[in-house]
């Protein structure tokens, strides 16, 4: 089934939207508070959502411009929307930087799922990660290219250097990997069994927080840091997670221990989003339960 540019941009919206509705998220900006933030709050993300949807419109547009053509000739074709994005980000939040990752992420995904689906191709989440990967194949490899020799390297080159974590570059040309043997799976078990909204998002982005290093949490602290994130997550899930109602104190203390010690596991919430819109493309009938 074919699904206009307009569509794929609305879809792309409300994952991001979601994604910030979706509460405790330990350390997080969501309807709890603004967590390990002094520079946002869900209001921020809120401005910042309101001025992406054309973006997302146009990079679905592009995408559909772009059918039956190279991948690799589609990502450098929406590199100008992408600033431009992130430029109207900039401007809707007083220049805080609330969705660049998203931006990156989301941009790719809607430009490959408005290929596809011009090509009248089902908007799977393999075919799209897929053709994602596609699209950025070797971009690492360009971006660090002699980062070792670099002056002033950007917190994440520091991260590659130390850690040889890439990112959310890494997550695209590998086709999202942490999404789709993580969140991807338990996001769609949990809402088409019926659970909530809330609960089965929440139960997803844990997934993702006690298997990701996370690279917003590395770029603040370090790599013990990041294991124990993972390790207090993976401690709730035994416990069964969002999926238990008694572990929401449990999830709001963490929330309070990580807002103590400034710790922002943003790329999880990225990955969350990417979640997102994964599952709405695929499941265009689904319709939100309380």
């Amino acid at each position: 089934m074919s699904i206009l540019p307009q569509e794929i941009g609305r879809l792309a919206t409300q994952a991001i939207l979601y994604e910030v509705a979706v509460s405790p998220k330990p350390g997080l900006v969501d309807r709890r508070n603004a967590g390990a933030h002094k520079d946002m709050d869900v209001f921020t993300f809120l401005a910042s959502a309101a001025a992406l949807p054309p973006y997302f419109v146009q990079f679905a547009q592009i995408g559909r411009e772009h059918v039956n053509q190279d991948p690799k000739i589609l990502l450098r074709a929406i590199r100008k929307a992408g600033m431009e994005a992130e430029q109207a980000m900039l401007t809707a939040t007083a220049g805080v930087n609330t969705h660049k990752g998203v931006i990156f992420s989301l941009g790719l995904l809607c430009a490959a799922a408005g290929s596809l689906s011009a090509a009248d191709i089902d908007l799977e989440p393999q075919f799209i990660v897929d053709y994602v990967s596609d699209m950025t194949m070797g971009i690492c490899e360009r971006e660090y290219q002699g980062v070792e020799i670099k002056q002033n390297p950007t917190k994440g080159e520091q991260i590659y250097l130390k850690y040889g974590l890439r990112g959310v570059r890494g997550e695209a040309q590998d086709g999202f990997p942490n999404v789709m043997k993580y969140s991807y799976p338990v996001l769609t078990r949990c809402l088409l069994q019926k659970q909530s909204g809330n609960t089965s998002m929440l139960q997803a982005y844990l997934h993702l927080a006690g298997n990701v290093d996370d690279t917003n949490v590395l770029g603040r602290h370090d790599l013990e840091m990041s294991n124990y994130v993972k390790s207090k997550t993976k401690r709730i899930l035994a416990l069964g997670g969002a999926l238990e109602q008694k572990n929401m104190v449990l999830l709001e203390e963490m929330d309070d221990d990580f807002i103590n010690k400034n710790i922002s596991p943003g790329g999880c919430a990225d990955l969350l989003a990417v979640t997102l819109f994964l599952f709405f493309l695929a499941h265009p009938l689904w319709k939100y339960k309380v």
